[in-house]
């Protein structure tokens, strides 16, 4: 069966509420911030590195501790 106009406004609100309103704006925010340019991103690096390593996400965050140490021969 072919649903009504009404039948159809209401499926259509069910997308228009306020908690998917808040949820797309978090995600919006969360795709800015993952899209700015590298540099702006990195930990400091030793100028002379020819490869550098980035964070995949913030679920890697806690393994920064041992990032910015040195391994000395």
């Amino acid at each position: 069966n072919r649903p009504n106009a009404a039948e159809v406004v209401k499926f259509i609100e069910l997308f228009n509420s306020d908690e998917n309103e808040e949820f797309i704006d978090k995600v919006e925010e969360y795709r800015i911030v993952n899209l700015l340019p590298a540099e702006n991103n990195q930990l400091n690096t030793h100028s002379q590195a020819y490869h550098t390593s980035r964070l995949l996400n913030s679920f890697t965050t806690e393994w920064r501790e041992g990032l910015d140490c040195a391994i000395e021969d």
